[in-house]
């Protein structure tokens, strides 16, 4: 079976990102997420241990936790991205995102691409990855810390880059004019336990504040 279908490999083209649900079998993601906890030293149900803010992320190569790169999940990234499916190596360690909850009014982020920090000094032209992934390890209710993206925003973002390309040679200076690409609305996305967020190297996108009552747990990937 297939892990994607043609419809949404074609909202992938249109939009820059697809969640596919359910990618990630369940007693695989059910696994890595006590792993999770594990591996950030801490009890899922005593929130008086979490951490308020200024949470590093988690590296761990735990087999538990790498396992859910699956040959089926590389097989999607690699057909959405066009390239080779040998290219699309589990990594041999994951890169945690977590988001924990925090007091007040959950509100709308700013966008943002990926690989945009000044002292990499990522180009934009040719692209600085192929494609990047979002693996949730648990249901993401609203305003809990889910992903949220900027429909059709890769495709503006390129036609900004490519009328300056002097101007945005990196990837750090044309993050800086992301907003005024004319990227529109953005949407929060609600995933549930193993799904997985694709996205384009130019999809504008932004992590959100979790207000809900348990933290978010997912870990990012890029080829």
């Amino acid at each position: 079976m297939a892990a994607i279908n043609e419809e949404q490999e074609s909202f992938y083209r249109e939009q820059g990102y697809v969640l596919v649900s359910g990618l990630i079998a369940p007693e695989i993601v059910k696994r890595a997420e006590v792993a999770m906890w594990q591996a950030m030293g801490l009890v899922t149900g005593d929130p008086s241990g979490w951490p308020r803010s200024g949470v590093p992320p988690v590296v761990s190569g735990e087999p538990v936790l790498t396992a859910c790169y699956t040959p089926e999940m590389l097989a999607a990234a690699a057909r959405l991205a066009g390239g080779d499916p040998q290219g699309f190596a589990p990594p041999a360690s994951i890169y945690a995102l977590n988001v924990f909850p925090q007091p007040g009014e959950w509100r709308w982020p700013g966008p943002h691409i990926d690989h945009a920090i000044r002292e990499d000094g990522y180009r934009t032209f040719p692209r600085a990855f192929r494609i990047a992934a979002m693996t949730y390890l648990h249901d993401v209710p609203a305003h809990g810390g889910g992903t949220v993206v900027w429909p059709g925003s890769a495709r503006k973002v390129e036609i900004l880059a490519r009328s300056d390309p002097e101007r945005y040679e990196t990837m750090w200076a044309l993050n800086q004019d992301v907003a005024r690409a004319g990227i529109g609305e953005p949407v929060e996305l609600t995933p549930r336990q193993g799904d997985v967020l694709f996205y384009h190297y130019l999809c504008a996108h932004a992590g959100s504040m979790n207000t809900s009552g348990r933290p978010r747990l997912a870990f990012n990937m890029k080829w």
